[in-house]
């Protein structure tokens, strides 16, 4: 099977599993009704699971695959920076979501903002540093290394907005998607990524925990779609300048990033632009996958 077709039908099945998968049947019969227990045993299964078989029947390396590679110490200064600087960037895009859709993870962690600092982390920050990336800049990505760089890092970037099934988390999470893709290509290691994803995740629930002491003067009923439209220009217009200026930096880091790594022979032009492959990333798995998502959310609008 040709590896862009693989790659997409693996990512659909992912999905199916997540819309599909009636998990909650197992958490009945165990008698599971901790949210996050359950958080972390539909990772495993959703995520892990599948990934285990696929290496099994494929008969791939883990290593090459997941690119399991060490990543040079400068380079992992490198993408601690780009993780922090990658923040502001990340808070215009949701911010823009939320005035058109409620933001329900923000619901979810804060019914579990009581819970102790370091099982936030290993749930919000470690869980999905290790199954996300191992599913989306592991598996899929791996089926478009003869692609140009910036058309794997587009297709893949928008899978894994498509992935959390939210609209309110779509575009940070695509945008997000395109830079740990790039960041992946570039090192040939997940280690970027997975370094860049628990630093992003463990900042936002540090953020949270430690607001979470602090007397509240906010309406917890406060949601950004019903400020007036002048407000939310406003606002998109402050947070978009501040996003611009850290989408430079972002910029300048990356281009640090895959100029080291050009020298030590890592990556060199036709790695980075790709090779001759004539197969299209956006096939009919690709359509159906995008099409899938738009039902699913069109329901979920209408149902809210």
């Amino acid at each position: 099977m040709k590896k862009i077709k693989e790659a997409n039908i693996y990512f659909l099945i992912i999905m199916l599993l997540q819309l599909f998968l009636p998990v909650y049947i197992l958490f009945r019969v165990l008698n599971i009704n901790d949210i996050r227990l359950m958080l972390s045993i539909n990772h495993m299964i959703i995520f892990i699971v599948p990934a285990i078989i696929y290496l099994l029947i494929t008969k791939q390396s883990p290593k090459k695959v997941l690119r399991l590679n060490k990543i040079h110490i400068k380079d992992v200064l490198i993408v601690i920076c780009l993780a922090f600087v990658c923040q502001p960037i990340m808070t215009f895009f949701s911010l823009i979501s939320q005035f058109f859709f409620e933001n329900e993870i923000g619901n979810f962690v804060g019914q579990i903002v009581s819970t102790p600092y370091w099982i936030l982390l290993l749930l919000i920050a470690v869980l999905p540093a290790i199954t996300e990336e191992i599913t989306i800049r592991g598996i899929v990505l791996s089926g478009y290394n003869n692609k140009n760089i910036y058309v794997a890092c587009i297709a893949s970037g928008l899978l894994f907005g498509i992935m959390h099934l939210d609209p309110q988390q779509f575009l940070y999470a695509t945008a997000l998607g395109f830079i740990l893709a790039l960041v992946v290509r570039i090192t040939d290691s997940i280690f970027a990524s997975v370094i860049m994803h628990f630093i992003i995740n463990g900042t936002s629930i540090t953020v949270q925990k430690v607001v979470s002491f602090l007397p509240t003067t906010i309406d917890s009923e406060f949601s950004l779609k019903a400020i007036s439209l002048g407000k939310k220009l406003v606002l998109a217009f402050q947070y978009g300048c501040v996003a611009i200026l850290f989408s430079y930096l972002a910029y300048l880091l990356i281009k640090k990033l895959k100029k080291n790594n050009i020298k030590r022979g890592i990556i060199d032009k036709e790695s980075f632009y790709g090779l001759e492959n004539k197969e299209s990333v956006f096939n009919v798995y690709f359509i159906f996958i995008i099409g899938i998502y738009l039902l699913v959310m069109i329901r979920q609008v209408v149902l809210t």
